[in-house]
């Protein structure tokens, strides 16, 4: 079941006895938690009718425990699990997760019990169980054209509209990372007022470049020759705070990734098994897709050898970070 599901759902009071939220989007999981907060819990017994279990592995025998414990002064109450290992992995507690799987199967009326986790084994039992019930929750990245749908409706929800190109421009300047877009709108619309309809050049001038957007852009200036702007490029993400060896960590990812693009691009694959074979975000593909012709492939893996070799001066102490990193973009062709 998709997360938007999920939240028209809890709108209509329709509530499940149990979830599984699962994925790395972790704005869609707080998103669903927050609202069955709002709608379960009355905030002044909130505190005897809410637990929230956050340990590496939380006993099964005590998260069970506190679901059949009735709620105090109150119709509901919630319990929220997160990061269990028993949707994915081996665990010694067999004898609880018989005890969670007869729960599963006889949930008590008065508990909504919530497990959050990044990934999960669908051949596992326990794991079934919830398909069954329809009680998986996707919370994976959305996809660009539902990235799209999201944004334009947070804005109309503030009585706003953005152009196209400006939508194009926002996203690629934050990435798909959902509690950055939604900071970046809050933000645009407070500073815009009463105006009604955002514009490309607004979305320059007020949204600050996600650090992946700005290595791109960095990138971007090495392949198109420009040295001098790759630079300002580079001087400007050190302005912005960020420690220069995780500037250089992520100008290694980049060239990583686009050598695995023109690999693939020379083997003959199509962009859809580019797409499946390198696992990342469609919305990163398509960047990486207009940014791999700037390179021949010999370039891009002297670009990624170059970056070791600075790293290797930069730990034995032989440069400085930001000087070290100056040489690496003037060096590179």
């Amino acid at each position: 079941m998709e997360a938007a599901r999920v939240l028209r759902e809890i709108k209509e009071k329709k509530i499940l006895p149990f979830y599984l939220l699962w994925g790395e989007e972790e704005y869609l999981k707080k998103k669903i938690i927050d609202e069955l907060k709002n709608l379960l819990l009355d905030p002044e017994m909130s505190s005897f009718n809410l637990d929230l279990f956050e340990e590496e592995s939380p006993s099964l025998k005590e998260i069970l425990k506190r679901a059949e414990a009735p709620p105090v002064l109150s119709d509901k109450r919630l319990i929220i699990v997160k990061n269990p290992p028993y949707f994915s992995e081996e665990v010694k507690e067999k004898e609880g997760l018989e005890d969670l799987a007869r729960y599963l199967e006889e949930p008590i009326s008065h508990t909504c019990l919530v497990f959050s986790t990044t990934k999960i084994d669908r051949r596992k039992k326990i794991t079934r169980l919830l398909v069954k019930s329809n009680a998986l929750v996707d919370c994976n990245p959305v996809k660009e054209g539902e990235l799209k749908k999201w944004v334009r409706q947070k804005f109309r929800q503030e009585g706003k509209t953005i152009e196209n190109n400006a939508l194009e421009s926002l996203i690629e300047l934050t990435g798909n990372n959902l509690n950055r877009l939604e900071n970046e709108i809050n933000k645009l619309c407070t500073y815009l007022g009463k105006e009604k309809k955002i514009s490309e050049e607004e979305i320059k001038a007020l949204v600050t470049g996600s650090l992946e957007a700005n290595i791109f852009s960095l990138v971007d200036s090495l392949g198109k020759k420009n040295k001098r702007e790759a630079l300002d490029q580079f001087h400007r993400i050190l302005l912005q705070g960020e420690p220069p060896l995780k500037i250089l960590t992520m100008i290694a990812r980049q060239f990583r990734l686009l050598i695995q693009v023109k690999s693939l691009q020379e083997e003959g694959c199509t962009i859809q098994e580019i797409h499946k074979e390198i696992k990342q975000h469609p919305f990163v593909v398509k960047k990486l897709l207009s940014q791999v012709d700037n390179f021949t492939l010999p370039e891009l893996k002297r670009g990624l050898v170059k970056s070791h070799e600075t790293d290797f001066k930069i730990k034995t102490g032989q440069q400085e970070p930001h000087v070290s990193l100056e040489f690496l973009i003037a060096d590179l062709d």
